[in-house]
């Protein structure tokens, strides 16, 4: 993993974290910036992931789907990041499309960021609630992301960086303050619902002030839709209104935060409808990325660690029970019970008999841009981290999920008392479940990481970090 050699025991990796060297040397003291993307869309008829309840492939395409990829170069530093408009990416298929893109665009493999934004009307390109599409994988996903960033880096040119951050207050705790359609938690209480409603964004200016590239973060799971149609939800919405706002020149992308207990405002929104959702969260961020001044000092600097995350490993007999409960939910769905509660069964069973997969090997990145640090996790995390990592760090942290793969939900230790849907889920990946308490040791284990490439350089965050109570849901939904 990530050129780290590790010879670790169970006991000892309960407590561990190994860094892992960067070697993303360049020599530059501009600011380069490359950027491009890439349509994905499948040229023959595609199962979806995200639902459970498709059983056909899809039908017609609501809206594009593309893998984009930006290319940074300052300091002695790269940094190659691909954002994708898929559900996920399994984690074992990382170590191959990193090293793709490393010998395509010669940045290093330790450099290289690979993200979704989990959009639920994607083809299944990992295991979720289905298997895999390896064909599109192979032979259309990996071409077109490999062009992507081969283009991103040949266009690098000098830029300038501009931070912003906005709030908007569109996403709502699914498990605690649900609306219509939402999946609540058995026990739910909406004085306990919180969501991060920060919207960072960083803007790259050409000399000539046109924007090369914006990228923008919000957490907030693309659900709406649940039909046949192919489209990228709210993340396509919100690149399609960056485009609108700072040019056609401009790259958008569209990163999706800790969004494991986070929805969006409805179920079933129409087109237009999702638009505004894309056209709020950049106007909370367009003023102050348009007008304000570029960073004097640009700040850019990327680490990386590995960091055992441990699964809570069921008896053989749970096993077998577990997947004869799913067996016996889906009767009517032979394909699932193959694709998915037949194959968890068998390989939670091999894991048992070798004795392995006691830990999800999470290869987190810490990327500061300007004045915040974006740190990525190969989870869908709950909003509930980044409120940890605030009371942490003295400086702003936004977590990016589904990055360098997708796990399985990661819940805070509260969450997994109340139970429900999330803590249940993780037959669908075809994962163990994840340990309770492990988001607050993750937590922890970040800290050092995110100190290594933020701690020296920023004056304390004076702002605290909102949490939103959906009883009393402003009417004005973003701010600047």
């Amino acid at each position: 993993m990530k050129q780290a050699t590790v010879i670790i025991g169970v006991i000892a990796a309960l407590a561990a974290a190994w860094l892992v060297p960067v070697r993303c040397a360049r020599a530059a003291e501009t600011l380069l910036v490359g950027a491009a993307g890439e349509e994905i869309l499948p040229d023959h008829p595609v199962m979806m992931g995200g639902f459970a309840s498709r059983s056909r492939p899809h039908e017609g395409v609501r809206s594009p789907l593309f893998t984009r990829a930006l290319y940074l170069a300052h300091g002695g530093k790269q940094l190659l990041w691909t954002v994708s408009d898929l559900v996920g990416i399994e984690p074992e298929d990382i170590p191959f499309l990193e090293r793709v893109l490393s010998e395509a665009t010669g940045v290093p493999a330790d450099c290289i960021v690979i993200s979704a934004t989990h959009t639920h009307s994607s083809p299944l390109s990992a295991n979720d609630c289905g298997k895999k599409d390896d064909d599109y994988f192979d032979h259309l996903f990996v071409p077109r992301l490999k062009q992507a960033a081969l283009r991103a880096v040949q266009s690098a040119e000098p830029c300038t960086m501009t931070i912003a951050e906005g709030r908007c207050d569109l996403a709502h705790d699914r498990r605690n303050a649900p609306v219509a359609g939402d999946g609540a938690a058995p026990s739910a209480d909406p004085s306990r619902a919180v969501a991060d409603t920060r919207v960072p964004a960083v803007g790259f200016k050409r000399p000539d002030g046109s924007f090369k590239a914006v990228l923008l973060l919000y957490a907030m799971h693309p659900t709406s839709w649940s039909d046949q149609l192919l489209g990228a939800e709210w993340p396509g919405a919100a690149a399609e209104a960056i485009r609108q706002t700072f040019g056609d020149r401009t790259e958008p992308f569209v990163l999706q935060g800790a969004a494991g207990n986070i929805n969006s405002p409805a179920r079933k929104a129409p087109p237009e409808v999702m638009l505004s959702w894309g056209r709020a969260l950049v106007d909370s961020v367009a003023d102050a990325l348009k007008n304000g001044a570029p960073e004097e000092r640009i700040h850019f600097d990327i680490a990386s660690q590995v960091i055992p995350v441990e699964y809570r490993r069921l008896s053989a007999e749970d096993v077998r029970a577990t997947a004869e409960r799913f067996r016996q939910s889906y009767s009517d769905r032979p394909d699932l019970i193959e694709a998915v509660f037949d194959r968890w069964e068998e390989k939670c069973l091999k894991a048992l008999r070798d004795d392995t997969d006691h830990f999800a090997e999470a290869f987190v990145q810490a990327i500061a841009l300007g004045k915040g640090v974006f740190v990525t996790t190969p989870f869908e995390t709950f909003s509930h981290m980044n409120f940890l990592l605030a009371e942490k760090v003295p400086f702003p942290v936004y977590v990016v999920g589904f990055t360098n793969g997708s796990y399985t939900y990661l819940p805070d230790r509260a969450s997994f008392d109340q139970g429900g849907y999330e803590t249940d889920a993780f037959i669908w990946t075809l994962r163990f479940p994840i340990r309770p308490g492990a988001l607050e040791k993750l937590a922890d284990d970040l800290v050092p990481l995110l100190r290594q490439v933020g701690g020296k350089q920023f004056q304390p965050y004076a702002q605290s970090l909102p949490s939103i109570h959906y009883k009393e849901r402003p009417e004005d939904l973003c701010t600047k």
